[in-house]
């Protein structure tokens, strides 16, 4: 998913150096923020309430996007971290409802390691949630995880992979061979890139 940036400061500059022909230009570097989400699909067919659904991403091959859409260079990022995360149930077409328990793990592939939680969800109708983004807490060991595979992107020590899995638990009423519960939902993970960019700003001085 391309990034979108906050630049309602650069606007204004922008705005403020049009209307004054004659102010001086300064150059100076501004810290910018940058949106990315990171999303995974998971296609449910069930027969059983307790399944493990895995999608794997190269988190690599993302964040060189983040800096390809933007044009700027990893040495020009500040920091990034995890700031939200999000569910949402894009295709569901049976007639009965499910309300399912379970969690969403995370683990890199890279440097191996176990998966840790990163997403827990509770008695979730499905139905509830068919085009309808649900924000979620975020288990502080999964948002650990995040934030070391995106510290090792910046300082070039790893190329991080990462494995995502649906690990669920309970379902009500629970499906069977002859009643299969079948949908597909979505998982977000959203966080900031802070990186300082050169500007040349106004210098009413």
């Amino acid at each position: 998913m391309r990034t979108r940036f906050l630049i309602p400061l650069l606007l204004l500059l922008l705005g403020f150096a049009l209307s004054g022909g004659n102010c001086l230009l300064d150059e100076k570097v501004l810290d910018i923020v940058y949106l990315h989400k990171t999303c995974v699909d998971f296609e449910e067919n069930e027969d059983s309430e307790v399944f493990t659904t895995p999608a794997t991403v190269n988190y690599t091959e993302e964040l060189d996007e983040v800096l390809d859409d933007n044009n700027i260079d990893k040495s020009d990022i500040n920091s990034a971290h995890v700031v939200s995360a999000s569910y949402m149930v894009t295709d569901f077409s049976q007639t009965d409802d499910w309300s399912i328990t379970g969690e969403i793990t995370v683990r890199r592939v890279d440097t191996g390691g176990a998966a840790v939680t990163l997403v827990t969800y509770t008695n979730q109708s499905v139905l509830d949630a068919l085009n309808n983004s649900v924000p979620v807490v975020l288990d502080q060991a999964g948002v650990e995880l995040l934030n070391q595979a995106l510290e090792d992107y910046i300082a070039g020590t790893a190329a991080p992979v990462l494995m995502f899995a649906v690990e669920n638990g309970d379902v009500d009423p629970s499906p069977s061979p002859s009643n299969r519960m079948v949908f597909d939902w979505r998982g977000c993970v959203a966080i900031h890139v802070v990186a300082g960019v050169s500007l040349e700003v106004p210098d009413p001085f």
